[in-house]
């Protein structure tokens, strides 16, 4: 026969035991909303609209402002079904707080991404991951990764369009022509900076350029951003 402090010992383990498995049950529930939120996700490919209520003013927009944001950043906004990358847990925290303000499950989710994230059909900042809410306009559920910064910008300028290559391609030909020494390009040693030797020297760096450009867009772009943005193919 037990001592009686042995019995209620006995009948608290007893407790400790229900609501652990009560925990892990909760627990095995929840996990198995988050592989269904995430498989709803990872094969969305086809756009459809949420209603949300109570949504933040400052996490909607406009399709135009993301058109604009990945053209000056070269990023892609393409379904989530073509994402490659990981989904962290924090998304899918994200995921499940905006599901509570919708009447009905989230469906059409659309990523903000890099090239690289995604799989792109052959015919390539960080991840975003968006809803369409009606109106052209789209809800911004989680940002993951680092911060798109004003270098991103910078990099990806001279292939936002044809004019802006173009420009680049003049003012590395120009910066180019304008840095080589006189005694280098002049006939005449005592010739001054300007000159024909000066523009002859400005038409070639011109065609290297050129040549140099036309090489590196047909290895590695292939598109420029503003006709990538919302494209799935490489090139």
């Amino acid at each position: 026969m037990l001592h009686p402090n042995e019995e209620r010992l006995a009948r608290l383990l007893r407790g400790q035991e229900s609501l652990m498995q009560e925990v892990y049950s909760i627990l095995e529930e929840e996990q198995k909303k988050d592989d269904i939120l995430l498989a709803v996700v990872r094969t969305s490919r086809i756009h459809r609209e949420n209603q949300l209520t109570g949504m933040d003013p400052a996490r909607v927009f406009e399709m135009e402002d993301i058109r604009r944001t990945c053209i000056r950043y070269r990023l892609r906004f393409l379904p989530s079904g073509n994402f490659k990358a990981e989904i962290p847990l924090q998304a899918l925290l994200a995921l499940r707080h905006t599901e509570s303000m919708a009447t009905a499950p989230l469906v059409g989710f659309k990523i903000m991404a890099p090239s690289r994230l995604f799989k792109l059909e052959d015919c390539d900042a960080d991840p975003i991951l968006f809803v369409p809410v009606g109106g052209g306009r789209y809800y911004l559920v989680h940002q993951w990764g680092h911060e798109i910064g004003p270098v991103r910008s910078l990099l990806t300028w001279p292939v936002r369009g044809p004019w802006h290559l173009l420009a680049t391609v003049l003012v590395l030909a120009g910066t180019v022509a304008a840095l080589i020494p006189t005694s280098l390009i002049a006939v005449d040693a005592s010739a001054g900076w300007w000159g024909a030797h000066r523009f002859f020297v400005f038409l070639w760096a011109i065609m290297t350029s050129c040549a140099a450009t036309a090489f590196g867009w047909l290895a590695f772009f292939g598109q420029f951003s503003n006709e990538a943005w919302d494209s799935k193919h490489f090139n």
